[in-house]
């Protein structure tokens, strides 16, 4: 089972940064790790395990919801 670091969060999170980081690799970014595999969907996943890859969590704001009972006004094109 695979257990992805506490300061990524979640599985898809760090997917998320392995998409993105071999989508750089193959745009011609430097490598951050050498090892003896040199694909790089598998670079991009030792750099984010080893804490190579700088990244921020962009929180976001969840739209507003209309109270209970409030009526929502829809305007109809012609």
């Amino acid at each position: 089972m695979f257990i992805v670091s506490d300061k990524i969060g979640s599985k898809y999170r760090f997917v998320n940064l392995c998409a993105q980081r071999t989508r750089q690799i193959l745009d011609g970014a430097q490598q951050r790790v050498e090892g003896p595999i040199n694909k790089p969907a598998y670079v991009a996943m030792q750099e984010v395990l080893q804490g190579k890859v700088e990244w921020t969590h962009r929180e976001t704001v969840p739209p507003e919801v209309p109270e209970a009972g409030e009526i929502l006004q829809v305007e109809v094109g012609p």
